[in-house]
């Protein structure tokens, strides 16, 4: 009989859940690839900023992003952006899903033509996560 417990590492049992979990949407969704994508902003050598995501089916997923405080309001961001939604069209991109704190950037990415279609509250301080997505 099946038994339930608690993994102090998640090593084993995360690749056996994505392994069981791909094997499924395959299933149902056909096979696709998913391709990782980075943009950074550099100032010589030293990444100040950046985006990374993923490309699953036709959905970017922006995972990461972070500019250097002093990089901060000088159209960077909106850069980035533009290139990360640029390679990921492509790649056969249609549409992009992010989200962020509401001390990061929701208005930031409504700016870029992000548009929310949820919330969760319930994170300490008041902090509210926005998400996301914007038509590519």
């Amino acid at each position: 009989m099946p038994t339930i417990s608690v993994e102090r590492t998640i090593g084993t049992t995360k690749k056996a859940v994505l392994a069981g979990l791909g094997a499924y949407n395959d299933e149902h969704f056909g096979k696709q690839k998913v391709r990782s994508i980075a943009v950074s902003l550099k100032d010589g050598r030293k990444v100040v900023g950046g985006i990374v995501g993923h490309l699953w089916a036709t959905v970017l997923f922006i995972q990461y992003f972070w500019i250097e405080q002093k990089q901060r309001g000088k159209g960077f961001g909106t850069k980035l952006i533009a290139a990360i939604e640029d390679e990921a069209r492509r790649h056969g991109a249609v549409q992009a899903y992010v989200d962020t704190m509401s001390f990061q950037a929701p208005d930031f990415y409504r700016a870029c033509g992000y548009e929310e279609f949820g919330t969760l509250k319930g994170y300490p301080g008041g902090v509210t996560r926005h998400s996301l997505t914007k038509s590519l």
